[in-house]
């Protein structure tokens, strides 16, 4: 299996962090308009707005994420250069290989732990 595949990409990170988020915004603003007793039409309004600032935020991670993994994959400086996000890029890759690294000293720590906790065959001369 490559590395990639057995590795959670950072946009999946991102993503599932966002939609957890969104889940807690859009909860919350359920919860306020009922206890503040507002009008029907008032809390449905409010309900919906923060509805689609919510779809557009996720459109907008998803927009950029296309984009961010067009312009890693094909190296496409000119478009970097243009919208001069070359220092984003690379904080970005800084980012993403720290959680890489991240995540092989806690698979390394998990293995280190379950072989710790393991029990142990007795040995012949402590069970006489």
């Amino acid at each position: 299996m490559s590395m990639e595949g057995t590795q959670m990409k950072l946009w999946d990170r991102v993503q599932r962090g966002m939609e957890a988020g969104f889940d807690s915004a859009l909860t919350a603003v359920h919860v306020i308009t009922e206890k503040a007793g507002e009008g029907i039409e008032l809390t449905r309004l409010r309900r919906e707005k923060a509805r689609l600032e919510t779809l557009i935020t996720r459109q907008l991670a998803t927009l950029g994420n296309a984009v961010y993994e067009k312009i890693s994959a094909e190296r496409l400086n000119d478009i970097v250069e243009k919208l001069e996000i070359k220092d984003l890029l690379l904080e970005l890759a800084e980012s993403e290989a720290h959680i890489v690294r991240i995540d092989q000293r806690l698979s390394r720590e998990l293995t280190e732990n379950k072989a710790e906790e393991a029990p142990k065959e007795p040995d012949a001369a402590s069970t006489n």
